[in-house]
């Protein structure tokens, strides 16, 4: 027999090393039950005795002229059966201790199975919690490395973004002869250098908001802001964009304001309905509605949450999105045309940014969308109570 389990401390005692005792595997009402069965049944007085000779059950009252039968087990005597009968008859004695030997060998089966699957249990235990202790500590190194990717991109972005507005600055100074009057080639140059420049400048600025957004997660200034108004300027600064392919933007916005922090709800708008014109067929229409509807509804891919809530919601009729591409278009740099060819351009970081600020919100962003068909998506916000209730306007 194994002097000690697997796993267990140094110096303690192995329970399956422990002596076999009846009074531990047996218990007295089911010896009391026996000897009390066999004492009827031959008309004798019955008593059952450990390894120290303490009597455990007794049924009449045994002389010490009774014959005692020992009780076996493992080739050690852990007990014993005393029978007074006239005359003497020691195969009731011997029957009697058979009975008990097989009660006991199942009792102290069942011990042992315990014992082991007990044994078991610690050791999966233990395991577990090392491998825990082992995944806390990766998950600690993982954030510590997030914070310092977070500082560098805050860090690097800024920098860049610095000496490039200077880029950006003389070359508008050129354009407007500040340095002397541009011959037509020169000013074709000029005008691409500072075209490429504004694009550098909104991936810098994509990535530090990014970075700001993952930093300040859940950090937001409250305050009531007015969708139409907000709504109206955003569709403003796309409209010459859009007319240049025939699309118009349609605006049917209700009269509600959303609480929340004014620049991150116009980032949101402004990226769904930069999407929408960018991906937006010629000639047709891109309608972005404001209107009420639940915080968190129900097929948003969460927790439904029916708070009433305000739905920004931006429809195109464009080249749309797979299906197995769904799932990935909130995540950061991804793209639905990654290829180097790409007609549209953009860097992948819009809607990944447009999640995070909606979620900081307590709202949701989801999208519907069918290939060659066009792409329909919604951001909800929470509304300004006062502007829920008959009889208010906003």
């Amino acid at each position: 027999m194994n002097s000690r389990l697997a796993g267990g401390p140094a110096g303690a005692t192995d329970p399956l090393d422990e002596p076999v005792e009846l009074s531990r595997l047996l218990p007295d009402t089911e010896l009391d039950e026996l000897v009390g069965s066999f004492a009827a049944a031959h008309g004798c007085g019955v008593a059952i005795g450990d390894r120290d000779g303490r009597v455990l059950a007794r049924a009449g009252a045994p002389t010490a002229a009774a014959a005692v039968t020992p009780i076996e087990y493992l080739g050690e005597i852990v007990g014993s059966v005393a029978i007074e009968l006239d005359p003497p008859r020691p195969v009731v004695g011997r029957h009697v201790a058979h009975v008990i030997e097989l009660l006991l060998h199942h009792a102290h089966a069942r011990r042992l199975a315990g014992v082991v699957h007990e044994a078991a249990i610690a050791s999966s235990v233990a395991e577990l919690t090392a491998k825990n202790r082992s995944l806390e500590a990766a998950v600690d190194r993982l954030r510590a490395a997030d914070r310092v990717k977070s500082n560098f991109l805050a860090t690097m972005s800024h920098e860049l973004r610095t000496p490039l507005t200077s880029v950006i600055g003389y070359s508008e100074m050129l354009l407007e002869g500040l340095a002397g009057a541009l011959t037509p080639e020169q000013r074709d140059y000029v005008n691409t250098i500072l075209g490429k420049a504004d694009q550098l400048l909104q991936l810098i600025t994509s990535v530090l908001d990014m970075s700001r957004a993952e930093g300040q997660s859940g950090v937001v200034d409250v305050a009531p802001v007015a969708m139409a108004e907000l709504v109206d300027s955003v569709v403003a600064s796309f409209a010459p964009q859009a007319a240049k392919r025939s699309v118009r933007i349609v605006q049917e916005v209700a009269a509600v304001r959303a609480l929340g922090d004014r620049r991150q709800i116009r980032q949101v708008v402004w990226n769904l309905v930069s999407n929408a014109v960018k991906f937006a067929a010629d000639g047709t229409d891109v309608v972005v509605a404001v209107h009420i509807g639940p915080l968190v509804p129900v097929g948003s891919g969460t927790r439904p949450d029916l708070r009433i809530g305000i739905h920004v919601e931006v429809r195109d009729q464009g080249i749309g999105i797979s299906r197995d591409q769904l799932a990935h278009i909130f995540e950061p740099f991804f793209q639905v045309d990654s290829s180097s060819t790409r007609v549209y351009g953009g860097t992948g970081l819009g809607l990944a940014l447009a999640k995070a600020y909606v979620e900081a919100h307590g709202g949701r962003i989801w999208v519907d969308s069918t290939p060659g068909q066009g792409s329909t998506f919604v951001a909800s916000f929470p509304a300004v109570a006062a502007d829920l209730r008959p009889g208010r306007s906003p």
